[in-house]
């Protein structure tokens, strides 16, 4: 089954993280967005229903929520630096003026960058090497370079100088219900009514999305719902508007569910920490 997983209660953290072994990872999701600079092995990544396989130094874009996983072939090296960044962070560079949300608004979630004496290219090796000094002014240059990285990442995506990869395969149906699901999350949602709306039977839509992503339908839906109203609640909203407008029918079934996912009541929705996890 999909878990929330990963640690975040700094602004941003960063990982470098360097591996051999083969292991298919769960399916998992954070509740914050998170850049992985692939650097080397073979993998390949599951982003919601579709499959790509990276090549060295793609980026790899997965917004808050999407369950994803990477499969890990062979026994070669996997290396890859994994940036997990908060809200509060990403809406730094929006108040001053260059917002970063485009690296996470683009038609793939894994940019293909040329490897060539670009500024992103540049960037990613000179943060590569940052690992290389060590304490408290290593860990000032990483900061710095990364930001120069994400900067340089989204001038890439605005001026259309990056490339995007297509999936190395997906499964339409998958696809279709989760779309399904996302358009319709404020409203009741049934196996049956989903099923007669993608024109797939019951049992099959329930056993294939299983099968795809690791969450029942209802698991599924039910974490979709919590990440928005989080969302809402770190607006601000009242908690009895926040449950209605997730689509929940019922107070009682709201707080269950975020009791059951968090482990503490949604008016303490700002405390919530997750189990440290990288992949």
């Amino acid at each position: 089954m999909a878990e929330k997983t990963g640690y975040l209660h700094e602004k941003f953290r960063l990982f470098h993280v360097c591996d051999k072994k083969a292991w298919t990872c769960p399916y998992h999701y954070h509740d914050f967005d998170k850049i992985t600079l692939f650097l080397q092995g073979h993998v390949t990544y599951d982003i919601e229903g579709t499959s790509y396989v990276l090549q060295p130094f793609d980026v790899v874009v997965i917004p808050a929520g999407q369950i994803h996983r990477p499969v890990i072939a062979g026994d070669a090296v996997y290396e890859r630096i994994i940036a997990y960044l908060s809200p509060s962070f990403i809406d730094t560079f929006a108040r001053r003026g260059f917002p970063v949300l485009p690296v996470f608004q683009t038609p793939s979630p894994i940019l293909r960058q040329h490897q060539e004496a670009g500024s992103v290219y540049s960037t990613a090796c000179r943060l590569r090497q940052a690992w290389m000094v060590s304490g408290t002014a290593g860990d000032i240059l990483k900061e710095a370079i990364f930001t120069e990285f994400l900067i340089y990442l989204t001038q890439a995506v605005n001026e259309k100088k990056i490339g995007y990869v297509h999936q190395n395969k997906k499964n339409e149906k998958i696809i279709q219900v989760m779309d399904y699901i996302t358009a319709h999350l404020t409203e009741k949602l049934t196996i049956p009514s989903i099923a007669r709306a993608c024109f797939l039977s019951p049992d099959y839509i329930m056993h294939l999305f299983k099968e795809e992503t690791g969450l029942s339908i209802g698991q599924y839906i039910t974490t979709k719902r919590l990440q928005k109203a989080r969302h809402l609640i770190e607006e601000g909203r009242a908690l009895t508007t926040v449950c209605y407008d997730c689509g929940f029918t019922h107070y009682s079934t709201f707080y269950r569910a975020w009791k059951k996912q968090y482990a503490i009541a949604p008016k303490h929705g700002n405390q919530i920490l997750d189990s440290d996890f990288t992949e």
